[in-house]
């Protein structure tokens, strides 16, 4: 009940911005009439249901809203593409599109649309977005699609649970956003390293590290693994190590216990810290730009299949190279993901329930491979993936699969912002990892128990 009072004021103050992001006037009255008389807006949508049911008896079209984050081209042309595909293998459903700017924009669509009962059927979101719109009841259970469903046997077993909730599928997984270890095989051949036996484990990526280290008196002017300093991608570099360590994450989603500060995190912390002590060059990790190795002053870093092409087809091409996910007591990496969700209000389950069918299915996730290079989810596709490029697909699609990606609570933001917080004060020797983790978990405890 607390978490729902949170999630309804916050929901008011997120009517109140503006909806120029998303150019969509039309939900901006909708809002409007449902502060003036919400009973009226229910009525409404259970008119719109109604006729949704009698349209489909009918023989008439069945309209779908899909909406989708982000607002770059490659992407669009692509879901232009299956959704033309879809409408012509589906005569009888029509899909409306629409995207919106990541961020407070697309968060404010999305409130206003289920306030006034006008939410897309079909969502292409994030996995951070599940642990507040699952609770709150905005998306649809899917086990009774996947059950007999063939796909679900294909799928990647990290896929499937990157997108699962207390044992129920939410989320159809569609796009990994995976950390890989990437190295410079050209300092690692100045420093004397076999540039084709990059480390695989703690003790071994310690000591490439100290061999790539070079300084000038005090001054570190080269380092061996990139670790930030600062910023929002710190919490990521320590569930990356704590889950090599044998740590499950930040947060046991499944009971709400903090794990920031326990034994196999603080020793992952501690890790990193003697990494730094070693010799790193300080860097806010808010923007992969800032990232030392991607200018030659760091040989190994953690970086998502996005920053490696950049980076491979600027001043580092035919330099760089992945290596597998280190292995201490197991091996891990961290992995995002985006997925399709189907909201819990539409009246039309099953003809949504087509359409994420078809968008995840094999031959659509080969298509979004060729036209945007994102790594395919289906065990069917590994080997075709990995023919594509042996080297490096070889090398994501093992990250991937024993990729874990960030805590599926409602929390989370409390998460990353303690976690930063606390790695900076390690990073520049303000405190202890085990002082800083510690007053981390008390953060993260009180919003938990605020909840």
């Amino acid at each position: 009940m607390k978490l729902k009072k949170v999630m309804c004021a916050l929901l008011g103050a997120a009517m109140a911005l503006s909806m120029a992001g998303c150019g969509n006037k039309g939900t901006e009255e909708l809002v409007s009439k449902d502060a003036a008389s919400s009973s009226e807006t229910t009525q409404e949508s259970e008119a719109g249901k109604d006729s949704g049911s009698e349209q489909t008896a009918s023989g008439e079209k069945v309209k779908l809203t899909f909406l989708r984050a982000g607002t770059d081209a490659g992407k669009k042309e692509f879901w232009d593409k299956v959704i033309a595909d879809f409408e012509a293998a589906n005569p009888d459903i029509e899909i409306e599109y629409q995207e919106c700017s990541y961020g407070d924009d697309f968060e404010t669509k999305l409130n206003t649309g289920f306030a006034s009962g006008t939410a897309p059927d079909v969502i292409d979101f994030t996995l951070a977005s599940m642990g507040v719109r699952v609770p709150l009841g905005q998306y649809a259970e899917l086990d009774e699609f996947t059950t007999n469903w063939d796909g679900k046997d294909d799928y990647m077993e990290s896929a499937l649970n990157l997108g699962t909730i207390n044992g129920k599928l939410y989320g159809i997984a569609t796009q990994p956003d995976v950390r890989l270890l990437v190295y410079n095989k050209e300092l690692f051949e100045e420093a004397g390293l076999d540039p084709d036996s990059p480390p695989t484990n703690w003790d071994e990526l310690y000591e490439y590290h100290k061999k790539l280290v070079k300084k000038e008196g005090d001054n570190v002017v080269q380092t061996g693994l990139s670790v930030p300093s600062s910023g929002t991608g710190q919490q990521h570099y320590l569930t990356i190590f704590l889950l090599a360590n044998g740590e499950k994450n930040l947060v046991d989603e499944d009971n709400n216990t903090v794990l920031c500060n326990s034994e196999k995190t603080v020793e992952a912390a501690e890790f990193l810290k003697k990494l730094e002590d070693e010799g790193t060059i300080p860097w806010d990790s808010s923007n992969s730009d800032n990232n030392p190795f991607a200018s030659g002053l760091a040989a190994m870093t953690y970086a998502n299949t996005t920053d490696f092409a950049t980076w491979d087809g600027g001043a580092l091409a035919g330099k760089i190279a992945m290596a597998a996910p280190l292995k201490q007591e197991k091996q891990a990496t961290f992995c995002g993901m985006g997925f399709m969700f189907m909201s819990s209000e539409t009246p039309h389950k099953e003809e949504a329930w087509r359409f994420m069918e078809y968008a995840s299915s094999a031959d659509v996730a080969w298509t979004r491979y060729e036209m945007m290079g994102v790594p395919p989810v289906r065990e069917s596709l590994k080997e075709r993936y990995i023919a594509e490029n042996p080297e490096n697909n070889a090398v994501i699609y093992e990250s991937v699969a024993c990729g874990v990606g960030s805590p599926k609570v409602a929390y989370s933001n409390a998460v990353f912002n303690a976690v930063n917080d606390a790695m900076e004060r390690v990073a520049y020797g303000v405190e202890d990892p085990k002082t800083a983790l510690d007053k981390a978990a008390e953060e993260i405890q009180k919003e938990i128990d605020n909840q």
